[in-house]
């Protein structure tokens, strides 16, 4: 089992504190619920992992801010990185 950081409620991904391998699990707690999730691509220590979907074009929120835009759908289990994120419009 892996743990990943998982600061705030809005949160969509998860920063993991071991590399992972398809089929391990990651387990976080939001607002007090323990939860895991299996992980579906290789992810190397400290990526990020979504642990809930996110649709081509929405936002990826990391540490309760906007990190990102994803250019694809994303879904729990995914590494979440620069080839299904783009950078936010900066304004």
């Amino acid at each position: 089992m892996i743990n990943g950081m998982f600061i705030d409620p809005k949160d969509c991904v998860v920063t993991l504190a071991a590399a992972a391998t398809p089929g391990d699990k990651v387990c976080y707690v939001d607002e007090g619920v323990r939860k895991e999730v299996e992980v579906l691509d290789a992810i190397p220590i400290y990526h990020k992992m979504a642990v809930k979907p996110v649709a081509k074009g929405g936002r990826v929120i990391k540490y309760g801010e906007l990190i990102g835009i994803a250019s694809q759908d994303i879904i729990p289990g995914q590494h979440v990185h620069t080839h299904n994120v783009e950078e936010p419009e900066r304004g």
